[in-house]
């Protein structure tokens, strides 16, 4: 939580795939790099199906809910250490907001950005003053 540039700097390609290919056999490493980790559990995040953001907002089920929010208040504790990473609300929710909303069509995702930005943000800053 406190490494400068957490979930934006990325780590060597090769140290992810060993990592990723260590985790899945249940094992946990020595030594990774916070960077790698950080970035491991980004793709993690990625890689999970989700529903546009009207959708979440109104017809979340109870597990899409609990991982919402669990990503939400992951997003929050890096922003907790903004004075170490340099990571606020506003980096954060531009780092996650493209894996949002995942929009097949570019120009609607562009016109989206910016409110799928403003959505997590409000989330982050709300979770936050909880």
């Amino acid at each position: 939580m406190q490494a400068e540039g957490i979930v934006r700097i990325n780590a060597d390609n090769n140290q992810e795939e060993h990592l990723r290919n260590q985790l899945n056999n249940c094992v946990v490493p020595d030594g990774i790099d916070i960077h790698c980790l950080a970035g491991h559990d980004y793709c993690c995040i990625v890689e999970l199906p989700e529903e546009d953001c009207t959708a979440l907002c109104h017809l979340l089920p109870p597990t899409e809910t609990a991982l919402l929010d669990w990503a939400i208040n992951l997003m929050a504790g890096v922003v907790q250490h903004e004075h170490l990473n340099k990571m606020n609300s506003q980096n954060i929710s531009m780092v996650f907001s493209p894996n949002v909303s995942q929009m097949a069509d570019p120009l609607n995702a562009l016109m989206y950005a910016v409110q799928v930005i403003n959505f997590l943000k409000t989330l982050i800053l709300k979770a936050l003053r909880e």
